[in-house]
């Protein structure tokens, strides 16, 4: 016992410091996610970037902030455009079914309801308290715009310096081992990343296609947003086409309703099976594991169990093609 566990003890010890890291992570998540989401899009971004410094001979701090610009200034442009379209819908329900609110919301109680609210100082705390939210948020998003936006171009434009600064600062010996760890890290997270990029593309695309066959309004729009909703566990493609099939049942289009729940539980069955399979290839994770760390992570309702367990073998898998760590099922040698 005592020798097997001496045999696992760098995997009991990456364990127990990757366990750390993360929920440090975590808990610092606030501060460090500019960091962090600047370095998703520019490990994205960069083919790109090396594309135009290659082909058009751009400048480096010319090709980063041009690819910079378009990239966040199209991701702006669609959700302004769909919060504009999620306005214009709001008002045409509220237009469309004001006869609802009329029956079961009177005039007279209606008035007596805001003038208790206004007697008890109720509406005017829920108005402050809206309002200080408001004032708080909108510069916390600006600012996180901007320092992500800033962070981005350097990250696009240093990445390969970076890289040569840390392996400067290790000795000659480790060097080429941190080498093969940041080479093979990089590859790992494009493919993770290209991986979870084709699962939200074919959510959109058969949301896009039960929204065009069903009838509903704006499908481009709504498929969209079934798509970012379906980034978390906690909401899903569900958060979507529920209330859009309550809405066809209210105006008495069944049929429109019951195919729109049906495809919606094709889509997620259709999702669980893809989901393991696509990560697993593209990322080189088992399936089981991918599985596991989906059904952890609904059942919690809690997105970071999903990213530790897939990030965990990640990690692994890319020390161990790194030579840092030992597969688990190397043999013990031979006494």
């Amino acid at each position: 016992m005592k020798a097997r566990l001496m045999r696992h003890k760098p995997l009991l010890l990456f364990l127990a410091i990757y366990t750390a890291i993360f929920w440090l992570s975590v808990a610092a998540a606030g501060y460090v996610m500019p960091v962090i989401t600047a370095l998703i899009i520019s490990v994205v971004m960069r083919p790109l970037y090396d594309h135009l410094r290659r082909r058009f001979f751009f400048n480096s701090a010319f090709a980063a902030t041009s690819i910079t610009l378009l990239v966040y200034g199209a991701v702006l442009a669609v959700l302004g455009y769909l919060l504009y379209l999620i306005a214009v819908q709001a008002v045409s329900l509220v237009q469309t079914y004001g006869y609802l609110i009329k029956e079961h919301l009177s005039p007279p109680e209606l008035f007596d309801s805001v003038r208790e609210a206004l007697m008890t100082g109720d509406l005017f705390n829920a108005a402050s308290g809206v309002a200080e939210v408001v004032f708080r948020t909108v510069p916390l998003v600006i600012t996180f715009i901007i320092f992500t936006f800033v962070l981005t171009i350097f990250f696009l434009n240093h990445l390969r310096g970076i890289k040569a600064a840390i392996l400067d600062r290790v000795s000659q010996s480790r060097r080429e081992t941190v080498s093969r760890v940041l080479t093979t890290g990089y590859g790992v997270v494009r493919r993770f990343i290209r991986s979870y990029i084709i699962l939200y593309f074919i959510t959109f695309v058969e949301a896009v296609f039960i929204f065009w066959l069903t009838g509903a309004p704006y499908p481009l729009a709504f498929g969209f947003i079934t798509a970012v909703a379906d980034i978390l566990p906690v909401l899903g493609p569900g958060t979507v086409y529920i209330p859009f099939s309550i809405f066809f049942f209210l105006q008495e289009n069944y049929i429109a309703g019951v195919t729109l729940l049906v495809f919606f539980l094709l889509t997620s069955v259709l999702r669980q099976i893809l989901e393991p399979k696509i990560v697993s290839d593209t990322v080189k994770v088992h399936p089981l594991a991918v599985m596991a760390a989906i059904y952890f992570s609904i059942v919690a309702m809690n997105l970071w169990i999903l990213f530790y367990v897939i990030l965990l073998f990640m990690t692994y898998k890319v020390l161990v093609i790194s030579g840092v760590l030992p597969p688990l099922n190397e043999k013990p040698p031979k006494s």
